[in-house]
C-alpha cells in the first residue's frame, strides 16, 4: 500500500532491529509468506518504547495524514489507550481520517461493555471505532450473505414455515495453545458465542436490507439481535456448559477452575421471519473434529407421502473447508423410497486473503459493515448475561477429549431435533 508506515508501540526495551528480526522469523515460519512484500514493509516499520499515557505517547504528537490506531492490548488497557490518544488530540481529523481498532473481548458483560463504549466515545466518534470480529471477514461468511441475497428464489424458503431449526457450530480439536491467561478468565461463552456466533445468528435471522451498505447491514443485524427472546433466569433448558477432561491440569489454569470449554445455547428470534424457529449455538475445545458451519434444517414432508424421509439441510461451511451443501431428497434406484442427494459447491481455489487481512483492508476503506456497532455489542451481551449469572453457581459437566461434548447439550434441543454429528464418541 503506497505511503503505508507501521509504528509499533510497546513497553519492552527492545531495539528496533530486534523487533523486526522477531517479526521476520515469525513470518518466515508461515507458509505462503511473500518475502518480497515483507522486505518492502520492513523498511516502513518502526518500533517505539512507550507507556500508555499522554506523556508516554508524546512521540505521536503532531502526527499528520491518515492514521489507524490498532489496540492489540490486554482488554483492561483499551480505555486507557483511547484516553491517552484523545488527550493528545489524535482522534481529531484535521489532516486525514483517524480510526481506532479494538480487539475482543469487548467487555466481560453488559455493564462493562457499556462502560467501555462510554470511555471510547469520550474522544472518538462511533464511525471512527472498529470493533474487531474477524469472523465477519471470512470468505464463508461473506458467501452466506452473497448466497442468501444473490438468489431471490431462496427468499420465500428462508422462513420459519420451511426451516425447522438453525444450527451454528464452531468446534475445535485444539486446547488452550498457550492462551490460558486469557481463556481461563473468559471461557467459551464469552470467547465465541457472545461475539462470533451471535453475529452469524444475526446474519441468518435478519430481514433483507435495502442495500448491502454498512448502515443497512448494521441496522438489520441490530433488529435481529434485539428480537431475541430473553433467556429466563437460571437458563434451565436454554444453556449447557462443559469442560474437557484434563483442563484443570493445563499449564496456567487455576486449581478447581469452573471455566467452561464448551458452551451451547438455544435462542428464539421473535420476529415475523423466524418466530418459533430455535437457533442452536455451540462451540467447544478438544472436540471430535474441527468443524465450523451454519446449518438450516429444512422442514420435512408429511409422512403420508413418502414415509419418514428425514429433513434436508442447507449447510454453509467455514471450517475446515469452505463452501455450501444442499441436501435434498429424490427417488432411489434401489426401491420406491426416497434417498438424500447432496449438491456441493466449493470455490475453485482458496480465498486469496485471510479473514484478518479482509478486516484490516475494510478498516482502511472505512467499511464499518465488517464490524459490530456499539448497539450490536450491547444487544449481544444482554442476550448472554442471564447465562453468565446462572453459571456463577454449579460446575460444568466434564466431557472426554475427542468427543461430541457434554451430554447436557442434548437436553436443550427440542423434541425431534439433533446436532449435526462431529464424528466423535460419547
Amino acid at each position: 500500500m503506497e505511503g503505508l508506515e507501521v509504528l509499533g508501540l510497546g513497553k519492552e526495551a527492545w531495539s528496533e532491529s530486534e523487533v523486526l528480526d522477531r517479526l521476520e522469523a515469525f513470518l518466515r515460519a508461515l507458509p505462503g509468506t511473500d518475502l518480497k512484500a515483507w522486505a518492502d514493509l520492513r523498511r516502513r516499520t518502526r518500533y517505539l518504547r512507550a507507556e500508555l499515557t499522554p506523556e508516554g505517547l508524546q512521540g505521536l504528537r503532531g502526527l499528520e495524514g491518515d492514521a489507524v490506531f490498532y489496540l492489540a492490548l490486554p482488554p483492561a488497557l483499551f480505555a486507557q489507550a483511547a484516553e491517552a490518544l484523545g488527550v493528545l488530540g489524535l482522534a481529531q481529523e484535521r489532516t486525514g481520517f483517524r480510526r481506532l481498532v479494538v480487539e475482543k473481548p469487548f467487555g466481560t458483560d453488559l455493564v462493562s461493555a457499556q462502560a467501555l463504549n462510554r470511555a471510547l466515545h469520550r474522544h472518538f466518534r462511533e464511525d471512527q471505532i472498529f470493533r474487531m470480529d474477524h469472523f465477519l471477514g471470512k470468505w464463508a461468511v461473506e458467501n452466506l450473505l452473497a448466497t442468501r441475497f444473490g438468489n431471490r428464489f431462496l427468499e420465500p424458503v428462508w422462513r420459519g414455515c420451511y426451516v425447522d431449526w438453525v444450527e451454528i457450530t464452531y468446534a475445535e480439536t485444539l486446547g488452550l495453545e498457550g492462551r490460558a491467561a486469557y481463556y481461563d478468565g473468559a471461557g467459551a461463552l464469552r470467547d465465541m458465542l457472545q461475539n462470533h456466533l451471535m453475529q452469524l445468528l444475526a446474519l441468518v435471522a435478519m430481514e433483507p436490507p435495502a442495500r448491502l451498505s454498512p448502515g443497512s447491514l448494521r441496522a438489520r443485524k441490530l433488529e435481529a439481535l434485539r428480537a431475541v427472546r430473553p433467556i429466563p433466569e437460571g437458563a434451565k433448558g436454554f444453556a449447557a456448559r462443559g469442560q474437557y477432561r484434563g483442563y484443570r491440569e493445563e499449564e496456567g489454569v487455576s486449581q478447581g477452575s469452573r471455566t467452561e470449554t464448551y458452551a451451547a445455547l438455544k435462542l428464539y428470534v421473535d420476529d415475523w421471519r423466524v418466530q418459533g424457529v430455535p437457533f442452536y449455538l455451540r462451540s467447544g475445545k478438544r472436540l471430535a473434529q474441527d468443524r465450523g458451519y451454519v446449518a438450516l434444517a429444512l422442514s420435512a414432508v408429511p409422512q403420508g407421502c413418502f414415509g419418514n424421509v428425514g429433513r434436508g439441510h442447507l449447510v454453509f461451511w467455514m471450517n475446515p473447508e469452505v463452501g455450501l451443501d444442499l441436501t435434498l431428497f429424490g427417488r432411489s434406484l434401489e426401491g420406491e423410497g426416497l434417498k438424500p442427494h447432496t449438491l456441493r459447491f466449493r470455490p475453485e481455489r482458496a480465498p486469496e486473503r485471510t479473514a484478518y487481512e479482509e478486516a484490516l483492508l475494510a478498516v482502511f476503506r472505512g467499511d464499518l459493515g465488517h464490524f459490530p456497532s456499539e448497539e450490536e455489542v450491547e444487544a449481544a451481551w444482554a442476550i448472554v448475561d442471564p447465562v453468565l449469572r446462572a453459571w456463577r453457581e454449579g460446575e460444568p459437566e466434564v466431557y472426554p477429549e475427542g468427543s461430541e461434548g457434554p451430554r447436557s447439550a442434548q437436553e436443550i434441543l427440542e423434541p425431534g431435533h439433533a446436532w449435526l454429528p462431529l464424528g466423535g464418541s460419547e
